[in-house]
C-alpha cells in the first residue's frame, strides 16, 4: 500500500507554494510506489481585508514590519532556486475561505493542477483569489465548468465542511505551514528541501515494513 501524505497549505502562502513544488520533486524522485496525497486548508491571515491589499502594505500595517522587502526578496530567491516566479508587486492579500471552498468541491485527482493554477494567478499574475468570477476563470482553465463552479460558490457550498476542515488544521498543524504529515506517523514543518521530503517517505515506507 503507498504512503498517505496530509498536506497543510494555504493558497496565498509562498513557502507553501514552493514546498508543493518540493513535494512534487520528491514524489517524481521517489522510486517507491507512488504516495497519495489530499490536501488540507489552513488560513494564515484571518485577519485579511476584504478589500485586496498589497502584500507591501499589509505587512507593514497589519504586521507591523517596516521594511518587508528583504523578506519578499528571500522568497523570489528560494522560489527561483526551484523554478518559480514570484511577483510580489502584483500579489494580493485576500480572505482565502473562497478559494479553499473551491479546492475542496474540486475531485482528488484535479486538486493539484488547480492548486499550482491558483498560484501562478496570485503570484504572479495579480489575481484576486476571493472573487468568484475570477475563482470561476481559473477553474475553467483546469477543466472544470466555470458556470458550476461560479454557481457553487455563490450559493456558499462547501462552507460547512470548510468550517470543519479549517478547525481540524488549527488542531493538527505544528510549526506553521506548510505542513506535510506522513502516514500519520511523522510530520516535518515548512518549505522542506527534496531530500527531505524523500526522507519522510522513505521513513513512512520502512515505518510499515517494520509494522
Amino acid at each position: 500500500m503507498a504512503v498517505h501524505i496530509d498536506v497543510y497549505h494555504d493558497l496565498i502562502c509562498p513557502w507553501c507554494r514552493i514546498g508543493k513544488r518540493n513535494l512534487d520533486t520528491a514524489i517524481a524522485a521517489w522510486t517507491g510506489e507512488a504516495p497519495t496525497v489530499a490536501y488540507h486548508p489552513y488560513v494564515l491571515n484571518p485577519d485579511a481585508p476584504d478589500e485586496p491589499m498589497s502584500i507591501a502594505e499589509f505587512f507593514r500595517t497589519r504586521k507591523g514590519i517596516a521594511d518587508p522587502q528583504p523578506m519578499l526578496d528571500r522568497v523570489v530567491q528560494a522560489g527561483a532556486n526551484v523554478g518559480l516566479q514570484f511577483n510580489f508587486d502584483r500579489a494580493l492579500i485576500v480572505p482565502t475561505q473562497t478559494a479553499h471552498r473551491l479546492v475542496l468541491l474540486t475531485p482528488p485527482e484535479g486538486q493539484p493542477s488547480l492548486i499550482d493554477a491558483l498560484h501562478r494567478a496570485h503570484f504572479e499574475e495579480g489575481g484576486n483569489l476571493a472573487d468568484i468570477d475570477q475563482l470561476a476563470a481559473i477553474a475553467a482553465g483546469v477543466g472544470l465548468n466555470a458556470e458550476e463552479v461560479r454557481a457553487a460558490l455563490q450559493s456558499g457550498q462547501g462552507a460547512i465542511e470548510l468550517h470543519g476542515a479549517l478547525r481540524a488544521s488549527q488542531q493538527m498543524v505544528q510549526g506553521g505551514v506548510p505542513f506535510f504529515v506522513f502516514d500519520q506517523r511523522f510530520a516535518v514543518s515548512g518549505a522542506q528541501p527534496v531530500e527531505m521530503l524523500v526522507e519522510g517517505l522513505a521513513q513512512a515506507s520502512t515505518a510499515r515494513i517494520e509494522c
